[in-house]
Order: C-alpha cells, then structure tokens, then sequence
C-alpha cells in the first residue's frame, strides 16, 4: 500500500490479533521452526517493533521463493487460475470486512456517472471497454504515488518477486467490476508496478 494507507507494521500488528489467513500463520510458524535450532535472537517477549520488523523480512524473502516455486511447480493456466481465485477472495472479504453490499447497475449508466465524475483518470471508457487504473488506496481513498504497490503484503517490492504474483490484482479487479455492473467481464493486465509500470493497470470488456 502506499504510505498513506496501512502500513507494514499495522499490517502485521493485524496479523498478531488474527487477522490473516492460513497460508500466512503456516509462513510465520515455519520461520519459527526453522529458527528452532539457532540461538535466540527474537522472543515472544521482545520488543514489538523488533518482531515485527524481523517478521516483515522474512516475508520479503519468503514470499518470492514461494512465487518461484509456483513457477517452476504449475503450468502459466493453473497458475493464473490459482492466482486469479485468491483475488476474488481477497476483494470479497475486503467488502465483508467493511460491511459493504454492491448493488448492480447497468453498464451504461455506470459509464454515464463515470465519464460525469471520475476526473483522476483511473478510469477510461471506450465503447464497451474500460481501462482502469490504481490511483489511490482502496482502503483510504487517498491518492498513490506513482510507482507505490498497493497490495501490503509487497509494497517494498521484494527483489526477485515474480509477476505471477500480479495475478491475484486481476481476479480482484475481476469480481469488483462482476459486482457492480452484476454480469460477466473479460479482463486483461496490461501493467503493473511489480513488472515495472508507474501503475496497476487493466483493460476489462463488457460483453
């Protein structure tokens, strides 16, 4: 996310009160496992802002291993499906998380109220197609620098991060744009800040 939205401490202070899933409580149980055997350097009891600050690095080294892994293990088809699956979960517990209930509304007049009041160019509308792009954070609608990966888990860009990883953003997009026009879309990344863009940027078209 950007620095206006949560940060990586408030992201994993979230984490030590429950708020995360299995796929993460087995990451940081294993960086303590594979710690087991090594002389202590970070304790239940220490500081805060150290664990932390210790977890948060072996994200950054984790989390690209994993993708790597997933590369070398799945096919480009699986991986997209997997990938493209946890982003539509991820966007449904987001609106679960705050007690949101999109209501469906016909294309052209979600394009109509979109060419009338949407003037930071985070959407573009074509015909039947729209270009969207991140411009601020979803969760606190402040505007993002350019460049500034909006996902928390990723947001220092750790070396090596394959863009595998992006395709989570695409079924996020996905099922947001399902929701709110309540029919089928098709969606294609055409950039993003992991693969070197100043933005996450995609092209959905309405049948």
């Amino acid at each position: 996310m950007d620095a206006s939205s949560m940060s990586r401490k408030e992201f994993l202070s979230a984490i030590g009160k429950g708020g995360t899933c299995s796929c993460l409580c087995a990451m940081f149980c294993a960086a303590d496992l594979a710690s087991a055997s090594e002389p202590p350097t970070d304790t239940p009891s220490s500081p805060p802002d150290r664990r932390i600050k210790k977890r948060m690095e072996f994200v950054d080294q984790w989390v690209p291993r994993f993708f790597g892994v997933m590369d070398e293990t799945l096919d480009e088809a699986d991986r997209k499906k997997l990938m493209m699956a946890n982003g539509k979960v991820c966007h449904r517990e987001y609106l679960k998380s705050i007690g949101r209930k999109i209501t469906p509304v016909p294309f052209e007049k979600w394009a109509e109220a979109v060419k009338q009041r949407v003037t930071d160019g985070s959407f573009r509308v074509e015909g039947r197609v729209v270009y969207f792009q991140y411009m601020s954070s979803a969760e606190t609608g402040l505007p993002a620098a350019e460049g500034a990966c909006l996902c928390p888990l990723v947001e220092t860009k750790p070396a090596g991060l394959s863009g595998t990883y992006c395709l989570c953003s695409l079924g996020y997009v996905k099922d947001l744009f399902e929701q709110t026009l309540g029919t089928k879309v098709d969606i294609e990344l055409v950039d993003s800040v992991l693969k070197g863009g100043k933005r996450c940027k995609f092209k959905i078209t309405v049948p």
